[in-house]
């Protein structure tokens, strides 16, 4: 018979620490890693809260700043039901895969200036492309990091410094209380395509975002000011036409975040936090 060898938590978190150290990780990816862990083995929160302060003592380049690991902890507990809850809701998950000859296929077709060619003039001001995508009181999330969960109506976004911002969720929620959580979108309006993995080129890359822009309405194209270009897409009608479009964009490469109503895309004219560059907008249809 065979014997399965299941790791301890300690194990574990020594597997991510080795991982973090060959990898380059970040502190805040190591401090999401373990606080998954923690919730993964069904340790209570506060026993969890109590191991990452005393982690966090061996640490000389940072250290937490006030309730940084109660809200890392309370994160990880609040996904981990999310993800359980999702689990148990879904009827039918995606079956769709990458497939690297339509990639190449389409890929091979693109170039970035055709795709800069077909935009209309582009609004230089990320106020001015949210005033146009969205209603005053549509609840929108948008935040210089991963990590802010910020929920405001659209006209009170106005009034901060946008210049500042590195991501937004293109959705519209319910409620400002209940953060940017799944359970808390009210309408999938948009939807986000964007890739790492295939190909590395903008051309490339254009060349899938034009293939998917033969199926919904292309709305907005943001350089990441990395290494990729996050398209924005009108969301179809109907729940059978999403999956099919979100379908198609894993079928060109997209990650399976695209299944997610509340996945998150650059901002518009926002500032990439990792080069400190501008997210230039290069195409716009309104």
């Amino acid at each position: 018979m065979a014997v399965i060898k299941t790791q301890t938590f300690a194990e574990k978190v020594v597997q991510l620490l080795n991982r973090a150290k060959r990898e380059g990780m970040t502190y805040n990816t190591q401090m999401g890693g373990i606080a998954r862990l923690c919730a993964d083995f069904n340790i209570h929160p506060q026993v969890a809260c109590d191991h990452m302060h005393l982690a966090s003592m061996s640490v000389l380049r940072r250290k937490p700043s006030a309730l940084e690991i109660e809200n890392w902890i309370k994160w990880a507990y609040t996904k981990k039901q999310q993800d359980v809850g999702t689990l148990a809701g879904r009827k039918t998950r995606s079956q769709a895969r990458r497939n690297p000859d339509i990639i190449a296929e389409w890929a091979k077709k693109g170039s970035l200036q055709d795709l800069i060619n077909r935009s209309e003039p582009i609004p230089q001001k990320a106020s001015e492309i949210l005033e146009s995508l969205y209603q005053d009181d549509d609840l929108l999330h948008i935040s210089p990091n991963k990590f802010r969960k910020d929920v405001k109506s659209r006209d009170e976004w106005l009034q901060d410094d946008l210049t500042r911002m590195q991501f937004f969720c293109p959705c519209i929620f319910k409620d400002v209380e209940t953060g940017r959580l799944a359970e808390n979108v009210a309408q999938r309006k948009y939807i986000v395509f964007e890739t790492d993995d295939l190909p590395k080129d903008w051309d490339a890359q254009s060349g899938l975002i034009n293939r998917l822009s033969q199926e919904q309405k292309l709305v907005l194209v943001v350089n990441s000011s990395n290494k990729s270009l996050h398209a924005v897409f009108e969301a179809p009608d109907t729940e059978e036409a999403t999956n099919k479009f979100t379908d198609l964009a894993i079928t060109l490469g997209a990650d399976r975040a695209v299944l997610r109503p509340s996945q998150m895309a650059r901002f518009p004219w926002g500032t990439n936090e990792k080069t400190g560059k501008i997210q230039e907008v290069l195409f716009y249809g309104r």
